[in-house]
């Protein structure tokens, strides 16, 4: 009997795999400690990843049936040759966590850690400070972490070629794991960039100089963190009620924050926390953590909400899951959810409902700008990783970054970090297909219970039976089964259209 006809061994190792590498992950990312053992980690659980069970798993895949039988061996499959890739560069992953937990940033008599730049660019005021502080940024990752990534990614490229097979290509490979047609979600992406570009280019401009001080045919990438922090808007979000917003925006839908011992927030001010926030889930569903770095006003509660969305969907899986749909599959789905709560920030009535916020025009507005700037920056980010894992190589590719996100962000954009902002396993596809799915659940539940529908219980009945079932089903069938018709970014054009035009 094969690998692919009993999975029972194979699923209780890889929970055992998954349990250490969220813990890890948490420690270091959450600034507990400075080391990350993703080595020592994939050297114990080795035999998940051997080229024979990887063989095994992509054979028994493609041939999978229909159904619950064929989304296991599938989900399974991702996970064994995203674990194959991860094995192969674990030592550049760690030197980069390392490198990025400890290195100093000097800049204007100012030495910060590296991982606390991002929150000091976003609270300066001062421009020349803000372009100081992003130059210097910069030199630790054209110098320190480049070269990680570059050595990583070409690991990558060859071992995708091995293991797809007749000289496939990252992209291909992803492309058939994933299950997503990448050059017709690009052509949406695209589609999506002419759409907005007028719209944003001419909102984006009067706030740019308003709030960063500079017209937007002269800001570059630095300038873009002070615009999306709207400092002007603290006094609506303070940090010390920014917990308790979250609980109180849960309770509407039944959901008691204060009783779910299996969640645990982290919002703790740490040096070397790593400043994008995150959700560990270390036991679905008995054991999530919740990590926000904190930068101060919206951007802080921004970031809390879109944890929270994805630590609820793990705290109520439903245990008696196997773990490729508990904890596996389709990651566009848990962004759904996650961009679902945080939503909850960009709607009026919540607002003034719940945090008594009633004249939030502004922030609205700018809220409803920096969704836009993320779709866009993300569908160039899309675009440029599918030419960058086409097989061709790095040569070009820092020029071509620069001109892809500057043309879609509106403000110069550094090419120091073509790698540094590069996912494995084409994330951007799961965001951008997020978002999509998103925007058609909001409108059902708004649809069945009323503009309100964050306050009702039956709503939050609804979503607890979708978390029940994880990840089992893609984003795409996740749609269909609600309803809501074949993902389409081009509902992303015309949710900014009625918010900004």
């Amino acid at each position: 009997m094969g690998l692919a006809d009993d999975l029972e061994d194979y699923r209780r190792d890889t929970e055992a795999f998954l349990r250490a590498r969220e813990e890890a992950l948490y420690l270091h990312g959450a600034g507990h400690r400075a080391d990350l053992p993703l080595a020592q980690i994939h050297a114990r659980h080795a035999d998940l990843f051997a080229e024979e069970a990887v063989g095994e798993l992509v054979g028994a895949a493609a041939d999978a049936p229909s159904g619950d039988r064929g989304r296991s061996l599938r989900a399974l499959r991702a996970f064994a040759v995203q674990g194959r890739l991860d094995a192969a560069t674990a030592s550049q992953q760690e030197a980069i966590a390392a490198a990025e937990a400890s290195w100093l940033v000097r800049a204007e008599g100012e030495t910060l850690p590296y991982r606390g730049v991002a929150a000091a660019i976003a609270n300066e005021p001062d421009r020349h400070r803000r372009l100081a502080l992003e130059r210097a940024r910069l030199r630790v990752v054209d110098e320190e972490l480049t070269p990680l990534h570059a050595a990583a990614w070409s690991l990558r490229h060859d071992l995708a070629g091995r293991i797809g097979g007749d000289g496939a290509s990252y992209r291909s490979l992803w492309g058939g794991l994933l299950g997503v047609d990448l050059s017709a979600l690009a052509a949406q992406c695209e589609r999506l960039l002419r759409d907005t570009d007028d719209l944003y280019r001419a909102v984006l401009d009067p706030v740019m100089r308003s709030a960063a001080g500079v017209a937007l045919d002269e800001a570059v990438r630095a300038d873009l963190p002070r615009l999306l922090r709207a400092p002007e808007q603290d006094a609506h979000f303070p940090s010390d009620r920014m917990v308790e917003a979250l609980e109180r925006g849960l309770d509407g839908l039944g959901l008691d924050l204060r009783r779910q011992p299996n969640v645990v927030i982290d919002a703790e001010p740490r040096p070397s926390k790593d400043p994008r926030a995150f959700c560990a889930p270390v036991e679905v569903p008995d054991r999530v953590f919740l990590v926000v770095a904190p930068i101060g006003g919206r951007d802080d509660y921004l970031a809390l909400f879109h944890e929270a969305g994805h630590a609820e969907h793990f705290a109520n899986v439903a245990r008696g899951l196997p773990v490729e749909f508990r904890r596996l599959g389709d990651d566009a789905v848990t962004e759904c959810y996650a961009f679902l709560i945080e939503g909850l920030l960009r709607d009026r009535v919540w607002l003034s409902s719940t945090l008594g916020f009633t004249e939030s025009g502004d922030h609205l507005r700018d809220a409803a700008l920096g969704r836009l700037y993320l779709h866009r920056r993300y569908a160039a980010k899309l675009l440029y990783e599918l030419e960058l894992h086409a097989g061709g190589g790095l040569d070009g590719m820092p020029a071509r970054y620069a001109e892809l996100l500057s043309g879609a962000t509106g403000v110069a954009w550094p090419q120091e970090t073509f790698l540094d902002d590069v996912d494995q396993g084409f994330y951007c596809a799961s965001y951008l297909r997020a978002w999509a799915l998103e925007v058609g659940l909001r409108g059902m539940l708004q649809e069945q219970f009323g503009s309100r529908w964050f306050a009702q219980r039956r709503a939050g009945s609804l979503l607890r039976e979708l978390w029940e079932d994880g990840q089992r089903l893609s984003a795409d069938e996740l749609a269909s089964e609600l309803g809501l018709g074949p993902l389409d970014l081009s509902v992303l054009a015309e949710e900014a259209a009625a918010t900004l035009g």
